[in-house]
C-alpha cells in the first residue's frame, strides 16, 4: 500500500516539471521549494469485507503548496488541474504485489499552514486494492 507513493510521484513528476514533487516517505531534502507537491498517506477505510478477503481503500493526500506572491494563484489554478487530470480515475497499477484500482478524487480543503508565507490546497485521492486472508 505504501509503493503508491512511488507511482504517484512519478506521475505527478512528469505532468508538473517545475515543481518539487516529493513523497512523504521518499521524498528527502528541504521542502521550502517555491512551488511544492507533497504525496502522502493520509486516509483509510474498508472497501469490503469477505470470508478470505478485505479490500482496503486508502486515501493519498497531493498538498499542492506554493509561495504567496502575484503568480501564486495562477500557479495553484494550473496545478489543480493538471492533478485532477493525471489523478482522477488514472489507475496506479501494481504496487506492494497487489494490483490497485483507478484513484478517485474524495475531497478537497485548505491545508493547515502555521502561517508561513504558503497558501496551497490538499486533494484527496482513493483507491482500493485487495489483501488476501485465510480462506
Amino acid at each position: 500500500m505504501f509503493l503508491l507513493e512511488i507511482n504517484i510521484c512519478e506521475r505527478l513528476r512528469a505532468a508538473l516539471p517545475a515543481w518539487e514533487v516529493m513523497g512523504w516517505s521518499t521524498g528527502k531534502g528541504n521542502r521550502d521549494a517555491g512551488a511544492l507537491v507533497s504525496v502522502m498517506f493520509a486516509a483509510g477505510a474498508l472497501a469490503d469485507v469477505k470470508e478470505g478477503a478485505v479490500g482496503l481503500a486508502p486515501g493519498w493526500n497531493v498538498l499542492l503548496s506554493v509561495k504567496r506572491g502575484p503568480s501564486a494563484a495562477a500557479l495553484l489554478d494550473t496545478a489543480i488541474s493538471t492533478v485532477v487530470e493525471q489523478l482522477h480515475n488514472w489507475a496506479p497499477g501494481e504496487a506492494g504485489g497487489r494490483n490497485w484500482g483507478a484513484l478517485k478524487l474524495a475531497r478537497f480543503a485548505p491545508p493547515e499552514f502555521a502561517d508561513g508565507g504558503l497558501i496551497g490546497i490538499e486533494l484527496l485521492f482513493s483507491t482500493t486494492g485487495r489483501y488476501f486472508g485465510q480462506e
